[in-house]
């Protein structure tokens, strides 16, 4: 038998490979940072560890990822509800982040983000925000993946004077975490109406020379559309495309308002989206048109958005609303199947952030991101399919383990390498 540095096993393992193979009774074995062996009992036979989690009666499954938040926006959740956009956005999160927003604020408000999201089996982030190396540092410490972007804005920010500043900062932050593990970087344009043209072109000159990611809000809402149309004379993604913003590492978050063209546009650029449905029910902005721009190939994970658009960074809510606001949208009960919004919440989000070689699925060689869900309750028994019960019944609160890169972060619902009580102490003092 050979050794290795940890064995899971569980009733149910989902893999969210290929073939979306189940094992029942599964055996996944980690060595380091990476799986190397998944299967039924025979994997016992063959590997041994010291360190064996024993889960029973639970799901064992790849971490979930988040492809679009504004992680420290924790210390905003519940500060302007019931609010348009443009409403929101300007006379009150913009005028608030520039009163409280520092490095402070962000370490302490992205370690309480940080501990919602490992808590609710979130494994890896996409972020976009001020002092993004504040929350770098804070998710490396605990020891969470992050895809980390300092947001590019015309005017002047609590972290960065000009877009000029942002994209210097953006570039080191870049050339700094080259070779980390756990943290890399993308570069974050706002979006069109928050970045010129020029900021948007120096934007993507800056992801081009490091081939990293593009992440930026695009046709978010009617009026951005609108808008666009309006100065523009075309379309948010015509409009983007024409300067030769899109291509397959732009992360387009919302892409709501889109046409029949503006489909084609992704198809034909291989840009990945991120679909936020509770931010976009609660604000207002519109439903996205799932059904095309699924049965057109595109790649679509999910986000949370930030928590003061949301409230929670509980991504398990909104695979739930997802597959229930589509159906209702289409009349369709057949749309948004609950194995497809898993596959959103896992292998689509890792396609989205161009890391599927490494995460997203249980497979042999892939990093070992792994979360265990308890379904020893009442609310989650008894269990036909387990994806159905992921989508309709399992809230964040079921998540009991976390293992990311093969490290042990959450055990029995206790997340290491960070002060719980220390961190709501901090959240209630800024309240």
């Amino acid at each position: 038998m050979k050794n290795c540095s940890l064995i899971i096993k569980g009733k149910y393992v989902l893999t969210m490979d290929n073939q979306m193979s189940i094992f029942n009774d599964g055996v996944v074995a980690v060595d380091n940072d990476r799986i190397i062996a998944i299967g039924g009992k025979e994997i016992l036979k063959k590997y041994k560890s010291e360190k064996i989690i024993d889960v029973g009666n639970s799901i064992v499954m790849p971490g979930l990822i988040n492809t679009h938040t504004h992680a420290a926006k924790v210390y905003f959740r519940g500060i302007a509800d019931d609010l348009p956009l443009s409403t929101w956005l300007e006379k009150h999160i913009w005028p608030a982040e520039a009163k409280y927003v520092n490095k402070n604020f962000i370490k302490n408000a992205s370690a309480l983000a940080c501990l919602e999201m490992i808590k609710s089996g979130v494994t890896c982030f996409n972020n976009m925000y001020f002092f993004e190396q504040e929350t770098a540092s804070v998710a490396n410490k605990i020891g969470m993946r992050a895809l980390i972007g300092e947001v590019i804005l015309d005017f002047p920010t609590p972290s960065r004077k000009t877009p000029k500043e942002a994209l210097e900062k953006t570039e080191a932050m870049i050339l700094k975490h080259q070779d980390r593990e756990l943290i890399s970087v993308a570069v974050a344009p706002h979006s069109i109406y928050a970045c010129s043209r020029e900021n948007l072109i120096k934007a993507k000159e800056l992801a081009d020379k490091y081939s990293v990611n593009l992440h930026l809000h695009i046709s978010e809402t009617k009026k951005e559309n609108e808008d666009c149309l309006r100065i523009n004379k075309k379309s948010p993604v015509k409009y983007l495309d024409e300067m030769g913003i899109l291509d397959n590492k732009t992360i387009a978050a919302h892409s709501i308002w889109l046409d029949d063209e503006d489909i084609e546009v992704y198809k034909n650029r291989q840009v990945k989206t991120s679909h936020c449905p509770i931010s976009n029910m609660k604000l207002a902005s519109g439903v996205m048109n799932f059904k095309k721009m699924n049965e057109s190939g595109l790649i679509i994970g999910l986000g949370t958005d930030g928590a003061a658009s949301n409230n929670t960074l509980d991504l398990f809510s909104d695979m739930r609303v997802c597959a229930l606001l589509h159906k209702i949208n289409n009349l369709n009960p057949e749309i948004a199947s609950a194995s497809e919004v898993v596959k959103m919440a896992t292998i689509n989000g890792a396609k989205a952030l161009g890391m599927d070689d490494k995460i997203g699925s249980l497979e042999i060689g892939k990093k070992a991101d792994i979360i265990t869900i308890n379904l020893d309750k009442p609310h989650l028994s008894p269990v036909y399919n387990p994806y159905s019960h992921l989508v309709y019944a399992v809230n964040a609160g079921d998540v009991e383990n976390v293992i990311i890169n093969g490290k042990i972060v959450m055990r029995d619902r206790e997340v290491f390498g960070v002060d719980e009580d220390e961190v709501l102490r901090n959240a209630c003092k800024f309240q």
